[in-house]
């Protein structure tokens, strides 16, 4: 049997000094914060631009609706579009709309062969993260069997 002589080596080698590690978790978290940040700045700029169009679709869908009323059809399917649908769609939408939204344009009368009303309006992208710029939304009101402002 041979023995070697170990002595204390256990021992030494548990307490033999490791390089220090704390700069390694500064380090760390300084790389990181900057991403995070940026991560949270992307998340709020899509949420806030998200609601923003939505606002203003729901502006436009609105007034659509509302300027398709003013269509007369006539019996024998003649689709007659009057500028006062034009007036009340622009109207109902600048009331309507968010404070970051414009019209652009109204128009009433045939779209896809049926009696209707297409608003097309606009509005502000956040701007956190990237650039702000105008964000385009359409919105197509129906007239359906029934309901022009003279059968209410």
């Amino acid at each position: 049997m041979v023995r070697l002589p170990l002595r204390n080596l256990e021992g030494q080698m548990a307490m033999k000094k490791r390089p220090s590690e704390r700069g390694q978790s500064i380090l760390l978290f300084a790389m990181l914060l900057p991403l995070t940040a940026v991560f949270l700045l992307g998340i709020l700029d899509y949420m806030l631009t998200n609601a923003r169009i939505m606002e203003t679709v729901a502006a436009a869908d609105l007034a659509a609706h509302a300027g398709a009323q003013e269509i007369t059809v006539l019996p024998d399917g003649t689709i007659t579009a009057t500028a006062g649908g034009d007036a009340i769609a622009a109207e109902y939408f600048n009331t309507q709309r968010p404070a970051q939204a414009r019209l652009v344009s109204v128009s009433c009368g045939r779209h896809q062969g049926r009696p209707a009303c297409l608003v097309t309006a606009e509005t502000r992208s956040a701007g956190y993260l990237l650039p702000s710029r105008w964000v385009t939304v359409r919105a197509i009101g129906y007239l359906a069997h029934g309901v022009t402002r003279g059968d209410q």
